[in-house]
């Protein structure tokens, strides 16, 4: 495994020779592909100014970001790491992309510019604090091509203000297509190996749907996490004859039907045509078509025409009632065989379920009351 602490050196940088990377992978948007901006024109200011604008949308918090510096200063505890780019064609001094701390360099830009505009005021000992950053300089020369990658994704895929699911599964894709071995790319990012091929496996059956001829217009990222809960479950994953080696789902009829249950299906509507309600209104809600998928009556009845969730779970429920004397048997043998000691040790949480317990027996015996009516 690569020791990155090998091609990184300390470096006091002024913040103005720092670019914001418009590459970032927080930037990742569905349909877009990993199509970045050419070396030789990040500096460009159009584009540097696009990478503020997005890196200023309300999920990366950059706002909270810019008081909390605005109040107590900025505390490089963590490095910023950063990697050459050029000169600046002006002035000459040398330029450096911004790898990993893109929101705290945007941060500290922002307050910069509120007391260039007279917004902020800053004192002169507060600008040095801004404008003089210590960083990380990364060897690009030795270290290997994907740790730009790496670096920031070992912070954001398992640590510090975490990318969201669509770009994890994105950078593990990345690195994947870049030929890295399944365990390397997991080892890399931080997480374990099973983890890293659900990512890749869902971003891979979202990139599916995007392809969709009637369906990939409607493909957001909010959608990837419904393919994360389609790849955790079997049976559903079965349905739709999810391939390893083909990369997609491979019964074409499902796949369609089950499109149309997320975003909903074209009806008629007097002269025009409209989408239904979906009957899969949430991600969550494949937990509940992995229950009753491989039951032919209640899976028949979610497919008709007015078929829902609500009418299949009930009709599974149904016929397939749970056998609860045996459970409430077994945990009055578990509550008798506590010991005094044991009950002297119980802890908070403890007897937060105990008495959870006494008040769920409570509700139903009043319920049962209540239906019979003979107590």
């Amino acid at each position: 495994m690569t020791q990155f602490f090998d091609f990184l050196s300390p470096i006091q940088v002024s913040l103005s020779q720092l670019l914001l990377d418009p590459n970032n992978p927080r930037f990742a948007e569905i349909g877009e592909g990993y199509s970045p901006v050419p070396e030789s024109r990040i500096a460009e200011e159009r584009v540097q100014q696009k990478a503020f604008d997005r890196m200023l949308f309300p999920r990366f918090d950059v706002p909270e970001l810019r008081d909390t510096i605005r109040t107590v200063g900025y505390l490089p505890v963590d490095r910023i790491i950063i990697r050459s780019c050029g000169e600046d064609k002006t002035t000459g001094q040398p330029l450096y992309v911004v790898v990993e701390g893109n929101r705290r360099i945007t941060a500290l830009k922002w307050l910069i510019d509120l007391h260039a505009e007279g917004k902020e005021t800053l004192n002169p000992k507060e600008i040095e604090n801004l404008e003089n950053i210590p960083a990380l300089l990364l060897d690009e020369e030795r270290a290997p091509s994907t740790a730009r990658l790496i670096l920031p994704g070992l912070r954001h895929v398992s640590g510090v203000k975490e990318w969201g699911p669509y770009q994890r599964a994105k950078a593990v894709n990345i690195l994947r297509e870049g030929g890295q071995p399944p365990k390397e790319v997991a080892q890399s990012l931080g997480l374990s190996t099973q983890a890293a091929n659900q990512l890749w496996r869902s971003f891979l059956a979202l990139e599916q749907m995007r392809k969709d001829e009637e369906y990939g217009e409607f493909v957001t990222p909010r959608l990837y996490s419904y393919f994360e809960e389609i790849i955790k479950r079997p049976n559903v994953r079965n349905w739709l004859a999810w391939d390893d080696n083909e990369r997609t789902f491979t019964d074409e009829d499902n796949v369609k039907e089950l499109y149309s249950w997320i975003i909903g299906e074209l009806i008629d509507e007097g002269d025009e045509q409209v989408r239904s309600e979906p009957k899969l209104p949430e991600a969550k809600s494949i937990r509940d078509l992995g229950k009753f998928i491989d039951n032919e009556t209640s899976f028949t009845i979610f497919r008709s025409a007015g078929g829902s969730l609500t009418s299949a779970l009930s009709r599974f429920e149904a016929d397939h009632q749970q056998e609860w004397q045996g459970i409430i048997a077994t945990a009055q043998s578990t509550l008798k065989s506590l010991t005094p000691d044991t009950l002297r040790s119980l802890a908070d949480n403890d007897l937060d379920i105990l008495e959870n317990l006494r008040d769920r027996i409570i509700s139903v015996l009043k319920d049962r009351d209540i239906l019979v009516g003979d107590r």
